[in-house]
């Protein structure tokens, strides 16, 4: 019998040592309730096999309506060059809404936002322009003029002119305040008004010690995004993150692109009321030159800053920068249908993957079109094959499944923020949030890669259906990179929302692991985020896709199934958000 069939968790763990001790008990707690259906069901002998053929039927006969062919005409028509490489606010905005709301209505789900498919999501567009070279004065009478060569900096105040003079300039380490770690960067120390440089990543990158942090694992303590949040709450003037390639996960020209060119924020009341001013990197050679040239020295400070023991650093210098922005709105939409649940509509599992990509760019190899097939055609085609099974089954489930395709994600998570302040159910009603994003088009793998492996319990229910496909679950092979925090589970898990993030990645059935990360990284080199992310029916293999949307359906199933809401596991940064 297959549906209670018990996962190889020797097998699990042997692909991945990073989860923390405390994780391990989840896993048992399955383990063993496996183990009890199945002694159970021993009991029965001949009866067992038609009792399991009778039951998942139903089952089996919906995620077979999955299939390949489906899938490519989702990708081809949203990946074609008609749509403009669905940027923002554009003609191909309005072809991609246009086709997501049609197949929501061929698909029977309902209207998400009351009567209708789409929620509007308020954007403005700020330009920042820095005026002149960012200027440090020190009480030594010292003055340093840093190129813009050597940084970066922006600011989403509604404001025309953003002055910081002669802000104090602190090192605070990495910028962090996190209770569950007993770590606090700022404690007792005042920065209002003040510039503060933190360093990016946490310390367990630096450490590989479990027990500070997550490890070698990027927790959202580590992501740019925190750093700033983080300012803004303090009262910073100005924060200027130190790039480095390692601990970042990106080159500094993945940075450097903020400098005088226009960003999106949410249009709300916050970007009248901005404290942090400005937001920036340094590279890490200006940041060397900045600490010696008040007798400090970057490298010593950066590892005093690992240690718990580690106090803030007035570098004796103030800060001065004038820049200048201009704005414009827009409003795009996010999308979202419902297939409601028979006994309990208001609690619900949410798939998710966004729409929008980069549109129409700098020209590369002659194309200047960024179709955005596997970023993120790929994963609205899986949303809306798992939706069709779902249509599929004798009857709805008991509790809703929302299918939710944001806006924004490429320009901050901005869609999904939105729905999860303006959400379609409560969000403490929410159970799950399953995302999916970046999808290789190299067939069926041996693995489920889950970034963001060990902290909840969703881990066990998806290591339990992936099992049954003859696959094991493993962590991110590069957890440094913070992928967990760079797509649109994020809004959730702020929300206190467990959520999967997890697909085929690192071991293709025919190529083994070895060639997979040798494709992995071409990927990440020649087709990301770049015109020839398209879609190639006669080149590219559905089967690896295939096979995870009958994965996540099922998994869905299971969430659904379960009594309980499921947990954070102790540890996580999210782990103190959710009560129930």
């Amino acid at each position: 019998m297959t549906y209670f069939a018990e996962p190889d968790f020797k097998e699990y763990f042997k692909h991945d040592h990073r989860i923390h001790k405390s994780h391990i008990a989840t896993f048992r707690f399955y383990k063993n309730k496996m183990l009890e259906v199945m002694k159970r069901s021993s009991l029965f002998g001949l009866l067992l096999p038609l009792i399991a053929i009778s039951c998942s039927n139903p089952i089996e006969k919906a995620a077979n309506t999955i299939s390949s062919m489906e899938l490519s005409k989702d990708i081809s028509v949203l990946a074609s060059d008609s749509l403009q490489g669905r940027g923002l606010c554009s003609i191909g905005e309005t072809r991609t809404l246009n086709y997501l709301q049609s197949r929501m209505k061929e698909l029977g789900l309902e209207p998400a936002f009351g009567t209708s498919y789409l929620q509007r999501v308020p954007l403005v567009k700020i330009s920042s322009s820095v005026e002149n070279d960012l200027v440090i004065n020190s009480s030594n009478s010292k003055q340093l003029a840093l190129p813009q060569s050597s940084y970066t900096a922006w600011s989403s105040a509604l404001q025309q002119k953003i002055a910081v003079s002669k802000s104090e300039i602190i090192f605070v380490g990495f910028g962090i305040d996190a209770p569950e770690y007993k770590w606090n960067d700022f404690e007792g120390l005042d920065v209002r008004g003040k510039t503060i440089v933190v360093l990016v990543n946490d310390p367990g990158y630096y450490t590989h010690d479990s027990s500070m942090f997550q490890g070698n694992a990027m927790t959202y303590y580590g992501r740019w995004r925190y750093k700033f949040e983080e300012a803004e709450r303090m009262g910073a003037a100005a924060c200027f993150i130190v790039h480095e390639d390692g601990p970042a996960g990106y080159p500094w020209s993945v940075v450097n692109r903020h400098n005088n060119t226009a960003a999106y924020f949410l249009d709300d009341s916050t970007l009248s009321h901005v404290r942090c001013l400005v937001q920036g990197w340094f590279t890490v050679d200006a940041a060397r030159q900045l600490f010696v040239n008040q007798g400090y020295n970057f490298d010593s400070l950066k590892k005093q800053a690992i240690g718990r023991s580690f106090k803030p650093v007035d570098l004796g210098c103030s800060l001065t920068i004038n820049m200048s922005n201009s704005w414009a709105k827009c409003s795009s939409y996010n999308v979202g249908g419902v297939i409601r649940g028979r006994i309990s509509p208001e609690e619900n599992i949410v798939y998710s993957g966004h729409w929008d990509h980069l549109g129409i760019g700098p020209v590369v190899d002659g194309d200047s079109i960024y179709n955005g097939a596997s970023d993120n055609a790929a994963a609205i085609a899986w949303m809306f094959s798992i939706a069709k099974a779902f249509q599929h089954l004798p009857q709805s489930p008991d509790k809703s499944v929302l299918f939710l395709i944001p806006t924004a994600e490429e320009s901050g998570m901005l869609g999904s923020d939105y729905y999860v302040q303006h959400p379609a159910f409560p969000m403490d009603s929410t159970i799950a949030c399953l995302n999916t994003d970046v999808t290789l088009f190299l067939g069926r793998f041996k693995d489920v890669t889950v970034t963001g492996l060990g902290y909840s319990q969703l881990d066990s229910l998806l290591a339990f259906e992936a099992a049954k496909q003859g696959r094991y679950v493993c962590g991110d092979p590069n957890p440094e990179n913070g992928m967990f925090y760079r797509s649109d589970q994020l809004p959730f898990l702020k929300a206190g929302v467990p959520a999967l993030f997890a697909k085929g990645y690192s071991d293709q059935r025919k190529l083994g692991k070895k060639r997979t990360m040798a494709k992995i990284e071409t990927y990440w080199k020649s087709t990301y985020h770049k015109p020839s992310d398209e879609f190639v029916p006669s080149r590219d293999n559905l089967d690896g896709l295939v096979e995870d949307s009958k994965l996540f359906f099922k998994v869905g199933l299971r969430i659904l199934d379960e009594k309980n809401f499921p947990k954070w596991n102790k540890g996580s940064e999210f782990y103190r958000l959710r009560s129930r």
